[in-house]
């Protein structure tokens, strides 16, 4: 137990300076800093905003708001999964120079994007409380699904994150495949449309899309938009939970070979 305490203590610690450096780094000379976390998904809701409220004209109420979150998920989600998995490979001097927590590496780049994602999130809670679109002020029973829906974001992302990376050591077409894979992703996700105007039938198809019900799980709790389909629950969390245990487990029993592979 002390052993694993050390070990938990250490990996922690490692990571978390990891994590500082990262974003100092990230935002480095840079004019507005942190704002990019929240300037980029605006930019981005802004120009598809403008398409789809204006020239296809949606039904979807509130859709910049709705917009802006499948964003900033999608954006936290992709980037780290897509900067992760290379992230080992990348990190080989590093590795074969110093025995330390190798965990550590891609788990202080989701960290660092999560604290980006944290920090637009907050300006757009600031945004719903001026425009009286924050549905917590109404029901604040909602407060607890704001929680859930980060917990599993983060989660589902380190999960398929450690495995990829750990995958990707050894099979290098892994992070050409992920590249690949996330522009597709991004339509089979409800980011620039709701799930309420398809066919029943096509839920099936979204349940085996972890990321969707904690993405509408946010969206119900900041602008009251319903949850999908509890198939769609049952196969998310299934998913996520495989991907997390997996992820973990295969990283923690791989990262002792990285230093032959590499």
């Amino acid at each position: 137990m002390k052993k694993f305490r050390d070990y938990f203590l250490k990996s922690w610690g490692l990571t978390m300076e990891m994590t500082r450096n990262e974003i100092k780094a990230r935002y480095k000379n840079a004019f507005f800093g942190f704002l990019w976390a929240f300037l980029n998904p605006l930019i981005q809701m802004m120009v598809i905003g403008f398409i789809f409220q204006y020239i296809i004209k949606t039904s979807i109420s509130n859709y910049f708001s709705f917009l802006f979150i499948g964003l900033l998920v999608w954006n936290f989600f992709s980037y780290s999964l897509t900067k992760v998995t290379p992230s080992i490979v990348y990190s080989r001097d590093l590795i074969h120079k110093a025995n330390f927590p190798r965990e550590a590496i891609p788990l202080s780049i989701i960290f660092s994007n999560f604290f980006n994602f944290l920090i637009a999130l907050f300006l757009f809670l600031i945004f719903l409380l001026i425009t009286q679109q924050f549905f917590i002020f109404n029901n604040f029973l909602s407060l607890p699904f704001l929680f859930l829906s980060l917990l599993w974001i983060i989660s589902l992302t380190s999960g398929l994150s450690l495995l990829c990376t750990t995958l990707n050591v050894k099979y290098r077409d892994i992070n050409f495949f992920i590249q690949a894979l996330v522009i597709l992703w991004f339509y089979a996700t409800p980011i620039i449309y709701s799930l309420n105007i398809l066919p029943k039938w096509s839920l099936v198809f979204y349940a085996l899309n972890p990321i969707v019900y904690p993405l509408e799980m946010l969206r119900f709790s900041l602008l009251g938009i319903s949850f999908p389909s509890i198939v769609v629950f049952y196969g998310n969390i299934t998913i996520t939970l495989i991907l997390i245990i997996s992820g973990f487990f295969i990283f923690k029993k791989e990262n002792k070979t990285f230093c032959d592979w590499l």
